[in-house]
């Protein structure tokens, strides 16, 4: 004959569930640092650019712009080909071209600065 079927007792668990993140792309990590690194370099070189006494803490400081510049150009790159690997997972191609972009005017600037600093042209 028919089982005595037992009904089933209440979870705890909600009736709807949230979006998977997994399934939205996300912002790639490399992209949102050349992306910040290019826009600290930028504010820097301008207040570096309006409070300089052109001395050495001056050449210091170009110095380091020059360093962080290419390491945030260097981290743009690398997030373009990881998107480019990635595509459907992740996004941020704006946000590392413009980290790129940022980056490398600020190398060019900063290593202008900073020879003409050193040769004492300034």
């Amino acid at each position: 004959m028919l089982a005595a079927v037992k009904p089933e007792e209440p979870s705890d668990a909600p009736l709807e569930e949230g979006p998977n993140p997994r399934l939205f792309p996300r912002i790639n990590q490399l992209a949102r640092i050349s992306f910040f690194i290019a826009i600290g370099d930028i504010l820097g070189g301008i207040y570096i650019g309006s409070t300089a006494d052109y001395d050495e803490r001056t050449a210091v400081f170009c110095l380091c712009l020059v360093l962080t510049s290419a390491l945030g150009a260097f981290c743009g790159h690398c997030a373009c080909k990881q998107i480019r690997e990635r595509r459907p997972h992740q996004k941020g191609t704006g946000m590392a071209v413009t980290g790129i972009i940022g980056c490398y005017g600020c190398l060019c600037v900063g290593l202008a600065v900073f020879s003409a600093l050193t040769q004492g042209s300034v």
